[in-house]
């Protein structure tokens, strides 16, 4: 009898390892019906569909996976369908359609979810959020303090709220990407402030007044030093420490034009359906890996196409 793995730490969904900070207003998870087209032949002399294709595809190493697992993953290569959207299976697209350079990340990413017990339906769940979502183009950015070259082929783009415990985190990992992919990532970053903390929305507007004298990443970097107690006495030691002009600051700190920039990108992640943080965009896909490097790695170099 097969003993089914259980979640290994290290691929459990970013949903179920991270209790992420969320506003409130999560619903369930809703999967479109989405199927893939049957590309098996009718058997000429018994009228029956023919065996689905179970011959190891090319480039993808399955060499972990024991018989019960292999048999997982060939049922979800023969049904799901290609990550480029077209009319046939994952398996076709992997044998037959060379264009389909998403076809191999997807199969790659469906060999290591069921090596870590994931069952035909969860894995379709995770193919679903990484291929199927939506893709945001239009994610406006232009305000946004950035790391990393207006160039990169590749845009991280981090929605976040300073008193979220996991934002806080997730910030060395991203320094980690940008060391990673010297040329080839830009990170942005968009306020977050959720309604449950109560000093994310002042310390937002604090770090968008810091980034009116140059100062953003700085001022950013201690707030999340002293996430535990951003006071306003607090927020005003940080500016005094980085080296701003406090007057200036605290006038920026107070102007409506400061409170639209953040309100602004509230607005925005809202329209985006955000109702948790972190929540970062990959080129306008929405990221639901581990916050490391490894697994962000796999969905830039997607991108990248290497």
């Amino acid at each position: 009898m097969h003993v089914r793995k259980t979640h290994r730490r290290g691929l459990v969904p970013a949903t179920l390892l991270f209790a992420l900070c969320a506003s409130g207003q999560t619903g369930p998870f809703s999967r479109s019906a989405l199927s893939a087209p049957s590309d098996q032949k009718p058997d000429a002399r018994e009228g029956k569909p023919a065996e689905p294709d179970n011959s190891p595809p090319p480039g993808i190493d399955i060499s972990k996976l024991d018989q019960f697992e292999r048999k997982v993953f060939f049922r979800v290569l023969n049904s799901e369908p290609s990550s480029c959207g077209k009319a046939h299976s994952l398996m076709y697209s992997l044998k037959h359609d060379p264009s389909c350079k998403r076809s191999i990340y997807a199969a790659r990413f469906v060999a290591k979810l069921v090596d870590s017990g994931y069952t035909d339906s969860e894995v379709s769940e995770e193919l679903q959020r990484r291929y199927r979502d939506p893709v945001q183009k239009n994610i406006d950015a232009r305000q946004a303090p950035s790391k990393g070259p207006a160039e990169a082929r590749v845009s991280l783009i981090e929605f976040v709220d300073y008193e979220c415990p996991h934002c806080r985190t997730a910030q060395s990992f991203l320094r980690q990407v940008l060391e990673a992919y010297p040329k080839d990532v830009r990170l942005c970053f968009k306020h977050f402030p959720l309604g449950g903390h109560t000093n994310s929305r002042l310390a937002a507007e604090a770090a968008t007044a810091a980034q009116k004298q140059g100062k953003f990443w700085p001022y950013s970097d201690k707030l999340w030093d002293k996430a535990d107690s951003l006071t306003p006495a607090i927020l005003e030691k940080i500016a005094k420490e980085v080296g701003l002009d406090v007057a200036r600051w605290r006038s920026d700190l107070s102007s409506e034009e400061t409170k639209a920039r953040v309100s602004q990108d509230k607005a925005e992640g809202l329209a985006l359906g955000i109702n948790s943080t972190p929540t970062i965009y990959i080129n306008g896909r929405k990221y639901s890996g581990r916050h490391d490097i490894e697994s962000i790695s796999d969905w830039i170099d997607e991108e990248l196409g290497k």
